[in-house]
């Protein structure tokens, strides 16, 4: 229980200290990149590179600091599975695109990975 209020606390200091460090908008371009470059071929960027690696590094550290806590991911998850679900959200969402990327990430992985009570 201790575990979870600090988390909690952590997370709300780190939204009102960054309010918005990254906004949906951005994550939703480099999702685009990410698509892209999953998919491979000759006709990836590099640019489409970097921001394909942005996009998973982030989903990536949203997903190790609320796992257990906020969601819990399968514990043979991967990068590209998490990237995925993020992806179908941002997707199903767009009216949320304006909103912190960090909120998008967590609402996206407890919608799909909820914890079992």
């Amino acid at each position: 229980m201790l575990k979870k209020f600090f988390a909690v606390l952590l997370l709300s200091y780190a939204v009102m200290a960054q309010a918005g460090f990254l906004g949906g908008n951005k994550l939703v371009s480099d999702m685009r990149s990410f698509e892209v470059a999953t998919v491979g071929g000759s006709n990836v960027t590099t640019v489409q590179y970097l921001e394909a690696t942005s996009f998973r590094s982030y989903v990536t550290g949203v997903a190790d600091l609320g796992d257990g806590i906020l969601f819990c991911l399968p514990s043979k998850s991967t990068n590209e599975q998490i990237g995925a679900v993020v992806a179908a959200f941002l997707k199903a969402n767009p009216a949320r695109w304006s909103e912190a990327a960090n909120r998008l990430v967590m609402d996206a992985l407890a919608q799909s990975f909820p914890c079992k009570k």
